[in-house]
């Protein structure tokens, strides 16, 4: 079975832990990487920019809006600014931003960003799961994204199926 790689990003240690609990007992078709923070993932990023980084590349990323460091708003706009190499097309990459704040200024800065959703963070567990299953299912299992075209010298271009995962 290819497991779709999820990044999870939130300074909470006891989100993360509700959503580990979650994706192990009712998400296991997913494999979820979680960072601390926005400057943890941004540093994960450099690293894969890199030819030789051969891990698993993240199919969907769902941060939290509100951290210390490098905020949600701040890593996205990193995020989609981060060059394009020949496994990952860093602008097409689903990302979902969550917050418990829903006001509107903070959801248009989150699109004028390059959000693909807003969600305002729920607060009981079975809405939780049911919010974190929603979105699985639909940017993961549904949606479809382009093939990642890249030059090269000699060939006009190559494609790479986005959904493919290497363990």
């Amino acid at each position: 079975m290819d497991l779709k790689e999820i990044y999870l990003v939130d300074d909470s240690a006891d989100h993360r832990f509700l959503v580990r609990s979650i994706f192990n007992k009712f998400l296991p078709n997913y494999h979820v990487r979680f960072f601390q923070g926005g400057s943890e993932l941004y540093q994960f990023l450099i690293l894969q920019s890199s030819p030789e980084y051969t891990g698993r590349r993240p199919a969907l990323i769902i941060m939290d809006v509100n951290m210390p460091s490098i905020n949600g708003l701040a890593l996205l706009k990193l995020i989609r600014n981060t060059p394009d190499n020949a496994v990952t097309q860093w602008r097409t990459i689903p990302v979902v931003l969550l917050s418990s704040n829903d006001s509107n200024d903070i959801i248009s800065k989150c699109y004028l960003a390059g959000a693909n959703s807003f969600f305002v963070k729920p607060t009981e567990f079975e809405e939780l799961r049911y919010m974190l299953e929603t979105i699985c299912h639909y940017w993961l299992d549904y949606n479809k994204l382009p093939a990642v075209a890249f030059e090269k010298t000699e060939n006009k271009s190559s494609t790479t199926d986005v959904g493919q995962r290497t363990a």
